[in-house]
């Protein structure tokens, strides 16, 4: 059976116009294609990261004209010390042979929006985010979060419940959670004076993925949330961001395109 496909120009186009990655800086050297391997576009992966185990999962399915749509045009950082890999050259030719596109944005899809982590993890932990707040890049990131919660631990039990698995809590501040507000910062959140900002603010949990004191820029953000006292909650850099790349499928499949979100393994020592 024929499937329903569109020009990959076509396809760049819209997402350009949605996420308009001319705005803004991003941490990676190539933003948008990284690897064009066909013209025609049938269905899209998505993945929060272009790891081995998602580009082998494609493969093994044998399919042609596909684009895999990534947040990281790279994998997982094997531990934080050794930071992010590349894509193995095999793999790289194997997506050229079968006609599989590579397709990234960081930052882009990090800004505030109907797809950014931020506001797609809040509303998967049933919170309302109200304002973007965390600046990078020339982009506002992340998301402030109104709940029914009143407790910490109200907010870490939704929090695991949400994600699937344990999370950890260091707690620098109340186990009240101030007016039922916290904030989130997907992923990686390097800033120390995100925590001043968040005690000017009247906020005092910050929800987010990297959290482990083993480099020693996570060792001073936690310097920095207890001086204000801010407790954290981390929960990986892969499923804090995954529902952003789960929600991305229905845009896809509003353009006529088949999508499908494929999941990976969270590293749980980046808690």
């Amino acid at each position: 059976m024929n499937r329903s496909f569109v020009s990959a120009d076509f396809l760049y186009d819209r997402l350009a116009e949605q996420f308009k990655p001319e705005v803004y800086t991003d941490v990676f050297p190539k933003v948008g294609v990284q690897f064009h391997n066909t013209d025609r576009i049938e269905k899209v992966y998505t993945a929060t990261f272009a790891a081995p185990g998602v580009i082998e999962e494609i493969l093994g399915r044998d399919e042609k004209n596909v684009m895999l749509f990534c947040h990281h045009p790279v994998p997982q950082m094997p531990s934080l010390e050794a930071g992010y890999g590349t894509i193995p050259a095999e793999l790289v030719e194997k997506m050229a042979a079968q006609e599989i596109t590579l397709f990234s944005y960081h930052i882009p899809l990090d800004v505030a929006g109907p797809y950014s982590p931020g506001n797609t993890l809040a509303q998967a932990m049933h919170a309302n985010p109200y304002e973007s707040w965390y600046p990078q890049n020339g982009a506002q990131l992340g998301a402030l979060c109104q709940t029914g919660f009143t407790t910490v631990t109200e907010l870490q039990d939704c929090f695991e419940t949400t994600l699937g698995h344990g999370v950890k809590c260091y707690r620098y501040g109340s186990e009240k959670l101030n007016n039922g507000k916290f904030a989130i910062m997907a992923g990686i959140a390097r800033s120390t004076d995100a925590y001043r900002f968040l005690k000017e603010k009247g906020i005092n949990v910050m929800v987010t993925g990297v959290t482990a004191q083993s480099v020693e820029w996570v060792e001073k953000i936690h310097a920095a949330a207890k001086e204000h006292g801010i407790t954290l909650l981390g929960g990986t850099h892969y499923s804090t961001e995954k529902f952003a790349l789960m929600a991305l499928c229905n845009y896809f499949r509003n353009l006529g395109i088949e999508a499908e979100f494929l999941a990976e393994k969270p590293n749980m020592d980046e808690m």
